[in-house]
């Protein structure tokens, strides 16, 4: 829990400066610095699964406040610039390719990719999960990338809802690779490697989107848009109703994410 709390003290004022940020768009520097965040992350989400894992409950309530980040990021950061030129084709494309290619890796590798500690081992296989795991991450941070290419401001809130994504997803992860019988350096060594894959997508996606056209730029956007939702409707969420673990007031957790979120939107 004390990883937790550090990994919510470098987010939440990070989430205060994204809102004075000016609206340009992020030098490479400035890319590769915010790359370490996710880094950050999967180090705090093995930390928590070697020593004291959150139990169902906070766990639950944690990820609707993840979910809540996630889709208001998706609905101030990312439609408004993907619908502005009203390129319809673009967009119907990029997000049915979005769909397709998410429930896609998910049928290829067997549906659950993340592992739950308390499920114990399951019938899926390491590599499907890191393959899929991967595939997920990677999609992140290309598109982390174009937000930073919009403006720094878009890209930092971005990179913080990822964050959260990240740190379950290593929590998950690291929790099922030890209930295999693997080693906490194997874990670590593997899962950190996995996050660096965000980094280097999001410096990829800053560096190689940039000066894409308008009618591409709204077809990744709307790729990426459907990227997110599936992480939010067919992850998180899933995964905080599991087992009956969700209260009340971890519900709530969702919109107040979500409203915080939109809260500094509006201040941008």
């Amino acid at each position: 829990m004390a990883a937790l709390f550090l990994l919510m003290v470098l987010v939440l004022p990070s989430a205060t400066w994204a809102a004075g940020a000016e609206t340009r768009s992020a030098e490479l520097s400035q890319v590769a610095l915010w790359a370490l965040l996710p880094v950050v992350a999967t180090l705090c989400g093995v930390l928590i699964a070697g020593t004291r894992e959150p139990g169902p409950k906070a766990r639950s309530a944690l990820q609707h406040l993840a979910a809540g980040i996630v889709f208001a990021a998706v609905a101030t950061e990312i439609v408004p610039e993907m619908l502005e030129g009203g390129y319809k084709l673009s967009v119907v494309l990029g997000f049915s390719l979005g769909v397709v290619l998410m429930f896609g890796v998910r049928w290829a590798t067997g549906g659950d990719t993340h592992g739950e500690a308390e499920s114990g081992p399951s019938s899926v296989s390491a590599s499907n999960m890191f393959i899929a795991t991967g595939v997920d991450l990677a999609i992140d941070g290309l598109l982390i990338g174009v937000g930073f290419s919009l403006s720094l401001s878009s890209g930092v809130l971005l990179t913080i809802a990822v964050t959260f994504e990240v740190l379950f997803i290593s929590m998950g992860l690291a929790a099922t690779l030890r209930a295999r019988g693997r080693t906490a350096r194997f874990a670590l060594v593997s899962l950190t490697l996995m996050a660096s894959l965000t980094g280097a997508c999001m410096l990829l996606g800053a560096s190689l989107l940039v000066d894409l056209g308008d009618v591409a730029k709204a077809c990744v956007l709307s790729f990426g848009a459907a990227a997110l939702l599936y992480l939010v409707t067919e992850e998180l969420l899933v995964e905080a109703h599991a087992q009956d673990a969700d209260s009340f007031g971890g519900s709530m957790l969702f919109f107040l994410g979500f409203g915080m979120s939109l809260l500094g939107a509006m201040l941008l």
